[in-house]
């Protein structure tokens, strides 16, 4: 059938010719059969944020966005105001009106609240995995896909592999294999127009002329290392060796030149062979405490070096006449600030705060300051737990550099298997991001389980929506998240199931036995779960009744709840032993594992079970005294 839609390109742009693709394929597939001319075009608002605008024109509309990115997040904008929406990742979220017209006088300008809008991979991940998020990252407002390590075959080869699920056939993942999927991505988010952001850790791992793609052990130990770079790695309780046997959790001796030389190298070198590349990130090694202790590294804080060596990348790459971005991180042990050393070309950077030692009970809006900044005591460092706290290094940070900075956070990756049910980590989150602006950062980069879509895709909404808008309610978007899911109908009493669950899974949100036993949460807990198990049986009729009878898209939203109420059958056992400590505590958590192992090939799309599986033994670890 011949399509009835014009679409006028303003623009000449491989994105906007995309954007033009999409459009007309989704108002085919709503069966319009209207004649509609869409003009597309760049606007004359021009800001650092994407902008978007929509007007009624001659024949039709015209969208314009202030970059090509924005262009297409203006058609899925526009979309949207008809009736289209993307409830979560894949064909599964998909929900296509049948329309007959277009609506009449839809005007919207927009402008995001924030720059940086970016998802990172992590937990276990396909190529379809990563390709559905990025395709619903960009229907929803997000702007950047970053890709830890150089191919993130770490991620890769937990899902390929299958080590944690005997259910699920393992499938080869050789070198080869992982730098086809990472070009076929690489490929998706170029042509939507997305920043595009590669590495992290692994650049110790580099020069040292090993690999660093993930946290293996070392198989052939120092051998690995060529002779004259052995003593380029940190010297620690008086011995030069790979940390703990992890290579990438291993740091060098930044205080000998020829570290700093190599590592800058490798970078530079990295940046000239992948232009594709907008923004690099530079981290250290991973893990705490376990810095370089021989003489000349304990003159200076591990932060001065860290900061010698960005120097020295900018002034490289300026010589070259290369602008990309370099991402550099303070964590752990880079919480503490430079003391001599200061970065000249502010403008060559992004600050990268990782809080990932805080607590997600409260927001940064919120937290109140308890320790304040530790002493810096060289591999005896203490990390704080509060989020105020945690901001308060990031100040100090600050009061040396001024450029762009971002929160690169965990909500979505452990913290979303502590608070199943969401509620709690969700308003964390909302107001974590609202307050991103008094924080003098500009974006967020959320480090998460590329499939956070189950028990709903509540948490993804939350994030993509206030990145986008800051001013939106939290309110606004429950409604539209449960409604979009569910139907308006029932949208409140799924609303309702999950906030109550929540709510009542407090006390044990966080570990209840470090450091000490809480006696008075774990005895609220048990009770709570009493409760809880009621609220289960009481509303498993209704849902299991919409998950056979439910038609059309919102379908999978009921059976994933189903799935879920199910699941929490065993779990919420297996939680009354861990918070008894019952000798049977693994044994229940085995039932869970099994639940969801034999489930995957249905749950995959929306539900990380590796991950999960990995979140709930640090769970049994704890109720048995091994954390």
């Amino acid at each position: 059938m011949k399509s009835t839609i014009t679409v006028v390109k303003k623009v000449k742009d491989p994105v906007v010719d995309f954007a033009a693709n999409e459009l007309v394929r989704y108002l085919n597939l709503s069966g319009l059969k209207q004649k509609l001319e869409i003009v597309l075009d760049l606007c004359e608002m021009r800001d650092v944020n994407d902008c978007i605008q929509i007007k009624p024109c001659k024949h039709g509309y015209l969208i314009c966005g202030s970059n090509p990115f924005s262009v297409l997040f203006g058609v899925y904008r526009f979309l949207q105001e008809l009736g289209f929406k993307w409830i979560r990742p894949g064909k599964r979220g998909e929900i296509i009106p049948q329309l007959k017209n277009v609506k009449k006088n839809i005007t919207l300008s927009e402008k995001a609240s924030y720059k940086y809008r970016t998802i990172c991979i992590e937990g276990a991940a396909s190529s379809q995995h990563v390709i559905d998020i990025i395709d619903w990252a960009a229907k929803n407002g997000m702007n950047g896909y970053f890709i830890q390590f150089d191919y993130g075959t770490h991620f890769f080869r937990r899902w390929y592999e299958h080590d944690d699920n005997p259910y699920m056939e393992k499938e080869k993942l050789d070198e080869e294999k992982v730098k086809n999927i990472v070009t076929k991505i690489i490929k998706e988010i170029k042509k939507r127009g997305m920043r595009f952001e590669r590495m992290g850790h692994g650049w110790t791992c580099r020069a040292l002329g090993i690999k660093g793609e993930g946290w293996d052990p070392a198989v052939d130990a120092m051998e690995s290392v060529p002779e004259d770079r052995r003593n380029w790695i940190a010297m620690i309780d008086g011995k030069r060796q790979f940390y703990r046997n992890v290579p990438l959790n291993t740091n060098l001796c930044y205080s000998n030149p020829d570290v700093r030389n190599a590592i800058c190298d490798a970078i530079v070198e990295y940046i000239q062979q992948h232009p594709e590349v907008d923004a690099v990130h530079f981290w250290l090694a991973d893990g705490s405490n376990n810095n370089c202790e021989c003489e000349q590294c304990q003159k200076k804080r591990v932060s001065d070096y860290y900061v010698m060596i960005l120097n020295q990348i900018d002034e490289k790459l300026t010589e070259k006449n290369i602008s990309t971005k370099i991402v550099f991180l303070i964590y752990v042990d880079l919480l503490w600030p430079p003391e001599s050393e200061k970065i000249k070309n502010q403008d060559r950077f992004i600050i990268m705060f990782a809080p990932i030692t805080r607590s997600y009970l409260q927001s940064f809006a919120d937290a109140k300051v308890e320790q304040g900044i530790k002493p810096y005591i060289k591999n005896k460092l203490e990390f704080p737990k509060s989020a105020g706290d945690n901001v308060l290094y990031l100040k100090k940070w600050q009061e040396m550099f001024k450029g762009d900075g971002v929160d690169f956070d965990y909500h979505l990756i452990w913290a979303c298997y502590y608070d199943l049910n969401h509620f709690t980590l969700a308003r964390v989150l909302y107001r974590d991001i609202v307050y991103l602006k008094n924080m003098n950062l500009c974006g967020f980069i959320s480090c998460q389980n590329q499939r956070a879509s189950f028990p709903t895709n509540f948490l993804m909404d939350v994030m993509a929506k206030t990145l986008w808008n800051r001013k939106i309610s939290f309110k606004k978007i429950i409604d539209d998240s449960f409604s979009n899911a569910f139907g308006k109908k029932d949208a409140e009493k799924v609303v309702s199931f999950f906030r109550k669950m929540s709510d009542l899974s407090k006390p044990f949100y966080e570990p209840v036995f470090i450091p000490v036993p809480d006696e008075k949460r774990i005895k609220q807990g048990l009770e709570n779960i009493e409760k809880m198990k009621k609220i289960c049986e009481q509303f498993r009729p209704f849902v299991s009744k919409k998950a056979k009878n439910t038609e059309g898209p919102i379908t999978w939203s009921w059976k994933y709840l189903d799935y879920y109420i199910k699941m929490l059958d065993v779990m919420l056992p297996a939680m009354q032993s861990y918070l008894k400590r019952e000798s049977d505590c693994r044994e229940k958590f085995e039932k869970v594992f099994e639940f969801v192992r034999k489930n995957e090939k249905i749950l995959h799309p929306a539900f990380d079970v590796s991950t999960f599986i990995k979140v709930m033994h640090w769970r049994i670890n704890e109720a048995e005294g091994k954390s």
